[in-house]
């Protein structure tokens, strides 16, 4: 589980350089890589200290404990989400801005777009933008952004190289454009 974690940070990174070298985004977006990162990493590490150290128990009380623990996180689906989530650090959010719309920094999930999957666009290494259907697509395109359409749903949303949400809003062109600009120059 490590190794998701890992790529997880190789993602983040990865598309940060990138955008920064072929220059389309300032050298500033290089920062955020410590602040959104540094904090999964540590949660995942004392996650896995925790797990390790219930695996390692002698003790009645930490038997108990792990048992129980056992128990919930293999029976309780929101808990086996959450567990999962925090040992694979996908289940994390980045910080959003004040007033951003609530899917920003979160995970994306592989949604259905006409023609394929999220993920399987998202290869690419670019930005996706999600339209809703039917939404007009016109001078959105530009230099390391792909244009979707959404099988269902009724807002627009952008979504980073590494899978997060970087925006959301209505599907209106001067939302739209207003909501790419600090992610597609």
């Amino acid at each position: 589980m490590q190794g998701v974690r890992v790529g997880q940070d190789a993602a983040n990174l990865g598309w940060k350089l990138a955008a920064v070298h072929h220059g389309r985004s300032a050298d500033a977006l290089l920062d955020t890589y410590h602040a959104e990162r540094h904090p999964i990493g540590k949660a995942v590490l004392r996650s896995s200290g925790l797990n390790l150290r219930l695996a390692m128990a002698h003790n009645p009380l930490e038997i108990a404990l792990r048992t129980v623990r056992k128990l919930v996180v293999t029976h309780v689906r929101p808990v086996t989400r959450q567990a999962v989530g925090e040992i694979t650090g996908i289940g994390f959010s980045y910080p959003a801005p004040r007033g951003a719309h609530p899917l920003t920094g979160k995970r994306a999930p592989d949604l259905e777009l006409d023609g394929g999957r999220l993920y399987e666009v998202l290869r690419e290494g670019r930005f996706v933008l999600a339209l809703p259907p039917g939404t007009e697509a016109g001078g959105l395109a530009r230099n390391g952004l792909v244009v979707a359409h959404l099988t269902g749903g009724d807002e627009a949303l952008l979504v980073r190289p590494d899978g997060y949400y970087a925006w959301a809003g209505a599907p209106q062109a001067a939302v739209i454009e207003a909501g790419l600009a600090p992610w597609t120059g």
